[in-house]
């Protein structure tokens, strides 16, 4: 199959001199999930805000991108960005919708002090949020998965998606951009714990 003009663009970018997609995205894993192990040890530390979102990309994916770190708008990949029929968060919106739903985070404490129930709640919407914005050419499951796990910390909880395969992940996303939360919700309920005080 002829690679598009969007795929040329990745491979383009990549860092680790990969020729195909295929080695690209090979390579690609095994360097993440070294850095998601690592992780576990060192968090990357930050604001929970959208800088820190974007650092944490930074860091899982600069040796592999050049746009490591940088949202679509600043590396300025202008391309529409979907995934079967959910359109994602257009590039040139991705300054004002960042912003809004981050400055909702903040307004809303990080979600401290929330009961198991409605943490759950309100962390599955910004999750859905997150997910629908977006933001990189590549790696927004994973990076949006580390994200939350710091929010869930930051509020009392440990969030572990171990238990979540790829393909409820995925149902879910897909119904919560159509407005459908319960899904979302129920992943949040099965991977949400609270924290001994």
């Amino acid at each position: 199959m002829a690679l598009t003009d969007f795929d040329k663009e990745l491979l383009a970018s990549n860092l680790l001199e990969a020729k195909t997609l295929k080695q690209l995205y090979e390579k690609e894993k095994i360097l993440t999930n070294a850095k998601m192990i690592a992780l576990q040890k060192q968090p990357v530390v930050g604001c929970l805000d959208y800088a820190h979102l974007k650092d944490i990309h930074a860091y899982l994916f600069s040796d592999v991108y050049t746009w490591a770190g940088k949202d679509r708008y600043e590396a300025g990949i202008h391309a529409d960005f979907g995934k079967g029929t959910t359109l994602f968060t257009s590039y040139d919106k991705l300054p004002q919708v960042s912003k809004h739903l981050f400055d909702a985070l903040k307004d809303e404490k990080y979600f401290q002090r929330q009961d198991k129930k409605t943490f759950t709640q309100s962390a599955a919407v910004f999750m859905n949020g997150v997910n629908i914005l977006h933001p990189f050419r590549e790696g927004n499951g994973r990076v949006q998965r580390i994200f939350m796990e710091y929010v869930a910390k930051e509020a009392g909880y440990t969030l572990s998606f171990t238990s979540i395969n790829a393909d409820e992940m995925i149902k879910a996303s897909v119904y919560g951009a159509k407005g459908d939360m319960s899904l979302m919700l129920d992943i949040f309920d099965k991977s949400i714990t609270q924290d001994n005080k």
